[in-house]
């Protein structure tokens, strides 16, 4: 089994829906800026540790209403495609497996843990995430397998290029507060006001990348 991980708890604050913006004839705006990854005690970062870095905004006034949506994860390679995501509150995840062995996709994750049984090849299961915060995700028969879903209370979400840079649409102008994570890192905030440019955040690297199952022949 996978080493339990406490959940990382997400701001909720209280939402607006897309109509009362409106009404108040509030503008959309942008926040752009870039992603630095410090490498910490020598850890070596590649560029799928890039890719892997979200970025979500919360307005200090509140979000609009999240719309919740369905999101495919693959187990293929004994892996998870991708590794890691960010999903509005009350989505539903489907986990495929494009492998021809079996897997068991679960979470310990404390307030959220689950467990879809076992799925044999080229079949679905499916679960609904309705608790923000951050959800490691696993599989029993491949102990090197990890997924680390954020579950945000925000539709303002992105991930950064492979360069690093990232861009945020269709804000509402103001105040408010952007969240910068990496799951080789430590949820990072700071309090921006939209609209921004040039923003510069650095995230540092402590964790030990995930090494792959030694074996890669064909098992259960």
């Amino acid at each position: 089994m996978a080493p339990l991980r406490h959940a990382t708890r997400l701001p909720h604050p209280p939402s607006r829906d897309a109509a009362t913006q409106s009404e108040a004839g509030t503008a959309s705006t942008e926040l752009t800026g870039s992603i630095e990854l410090v490498a910490k005690s020598g850890q070596p970062i590649s560029g799928r540790d890039m890719a892997n870095t979200l970025i979500y905004f919360v307005p200090a006034a509140g979000a609009p209403k999240v719309q919740a949506g369905t999101y495919t994860v693959y187990t293929v390679n004994r892996d998870f495609k991708p590794e890691a995501m960010a999903v509005p509150l009350g989505s539903t995840v489907k986990f495929v497996n494009l492998d021809q062995i079996r897997h068991n996709v679960f979470s310990v994750t404390p307030g959220a843990a689950f467990d879809l049984g076992f799925q044999a090849a080229g079949q679905t299961a499916m679960h609904r995430f309705d608790r923000s915060g951050l959800m490691l995700i696993s599989c029993n028969v491949h102990r090197s397998m990890e997924l680390d879903l954020l579950v945000v209370p925000s539709p303002y979400r992105t991930t950064a290029s492979a360069d690093g840079h990232f861009s945020l649409h269709h804000l509402p102008p103001g105040p408010g507060v952007l969240y910068v994570w990496n799951p080789r890192g430590e949820l990072r905030k700071r309090s921006v006001t939209a609209p921004l440019g040039d923003l510069h955040e650095r995230v540092v690297i402590s964790k030990p990348a995930i090494v792959a199952d030694i074996n890669p022949e064909p098992g259960p």
